[in-house]
């Protein structure tokens, strides 16, 4: 009666074990599937990764101006990127980015306005905090 036990227990793991290999082989076209899509989230022409949540008592939007802040865990190099391309395809052109203390500074301008988005890495999370406000008319 035991070795029977003993035995099932041992084909049981090996067919869960065979199941783990068998979804591994398949893992990079369902990683792929499985990757959160972009979405726009408090302004129309600005997607944020599908990785990043919104953090609600950090954002202040009003009018379509404000700062809205995400996180989520992305390396900050591949988020920037993401940025740098999402934002010209949306018509932002880039005016200038800067690295500092692990950070990363992105800034664009369109029509009648201007965003900065701060990206900064920590070793649990990546935190991005996106201001878009008006151009003051001289």
């Amino acid at each position: 009666m035991r070795r029977a036990v003993l035995v099932s227990l041992a084909v049981l793991l090996l067919v869960s074990g065979c199941a783990q290999l068998k979804s591994a082989g398949n893992g990079a076209a369902s990683d792929q599937e499985m990757r959160p899509t972009p979405r726009y989230l408090d302004f129309s022409d600005i997607l944020i990764p599908g990785e990043l949540n919104r953090v609600p008592k950090d954002c202040f939007i009003t009018n379509g101006f404000g700062r809205l802040v995400a996180s989520g865990r992305v390396q900050s190099e591949s988020l920037a990127q993401f940025f740098i391309t999402s934002m010209n395809s949306e018509g932002w052109v880039s005016l200038n980015q800067y690295k500092f203390q692990g950070s990363i500074q992105l800034f664009f301008k369109k029509q009648d306005k201007f965003a900065s988005i701060l990206i900064a890495e920590d070793p649990l999370t990546t935190r991005v905090e996106l201001w878009v406000v008006p151009q003051e008319k001289i």
